[in-house]
């Protein structure tokens, strides 16, 4: 087994070494898509090009027709094999994917990469798909849809609470969202505060650092998890905590929480009506 892992990685170093500097052309509108992310899939199906989608990775799962879709692995573990068998003509992947940027450079496939990090990235995303794609009035007609939306979402009460943001429920080791990121730029559209400091995407808190922190409110990211009346109840320790006190803990589980992708507006909406209650 070490000696195949080897191989492996040996083959994979000679691919790298021989790869193109430049990603192979894009010639005409394409017509067999591979997407690398489910927010990149969720933006294909959004401007209408669900029929051009030939394969995705394990989790992409919205809209209902992306289950159907051949699966070519994902987050770092990519088939390679069977993306070369779908015959793209187009992969669209994240801009930090540079293992897999060398690779498709060096299958001579075309690839366009796309930043999703951030609201703007995300918006940006759209026009640069739709025009690679063959979809510009699509996108902007979605691009309007929205930002109708987002500007819909208006702060009447005036409240600005103090916001825990967590993903998972492992109060062990409590992992929540930093200022450099998505879920912080959508609570302060909704009026909330971060009670992170720290100017990282992510941020790993003891016990202590969250009782310190004292948050008005914590939202609970557990997408996918079976919404019950038990799901706040890990946080009975924290007793002393304004939220938990006040009966404030708030778990969100649709699958759209931790996609960025542009069902990223419900997110800011679900954050809004938290917030401002």
């Amino acid at each position: 087994m070490i000696r195949r892992l080897h191989f492996i990685a040996c083959i994979f170093t000679l691919l790298l070494g021989c790869s193109p500097k430049q990603p192979p052309e894009l010639i005409g509108v394409p017509k067999r898509i591979i997407s690398f992310a489910p927010g990149i899939t969720e933006t294909l199906f959004a401007l209408g090009l669900g029929d051009k989608v030939v394969g995705a990775t394990t989790y992409c799962l919205y809209p209902e027709e992306a289950k159907a879709l051949p699966r070519v692995g994902g987050f770092g573990q990519y088939n390679f094999e069977a993306i070369v068998a779908l015959k793209p003509d187009l992969v669209i992947l994240h801009h930090g994917q540079e293992a897999e940027k060398l690779r498709l450079n060096g299958l001579g496939i075309p690839y366009i990469d796309v930043e999703t990090r951030l609201m703007n990235n995300i918006l940006e995303s759209i026009k640069t798909i739709g025009t690679a794609c063959g979809a510009n009035e699509a996108a902007q007609t979605l691009l309007a849809d929205m930002h109708k939306q987002m500007a819909a979402v208006i702060h009447e009460s005036g409240k600005h609470p103090r916001v825990l943001i967590t993903f998972g429920i492992d109060l062990d080791q409590i992992h929540a969202f930093g200022r450099d990121c998505l879920h912080h730029e959508l609570l302060e559209q909704a009026g909330g505060m971060n009670v992170i400091e720290q100017n990282l995407p992510f941020s790993t808190l003891s016990k202590e650092a969250v009782i310190r922190l004292n948050p008005d409110i914590i939202i609970q990211l557990s997408p996918g998890t079976e919404l019950t009346a038990d799901l706040s109840k890990p946080w009975n320790p924290f007793a002393s905590v304004e939220a938990v006190k006040n009966n404030q803990i708030h778990v969100l589980t649709g699958e759209y929480t931790c996609i960025p992708g542009p069902r990223f507006v419900q997110i800011l909406k679900d954050f809004n009506t938290i917030t401002q209650q």
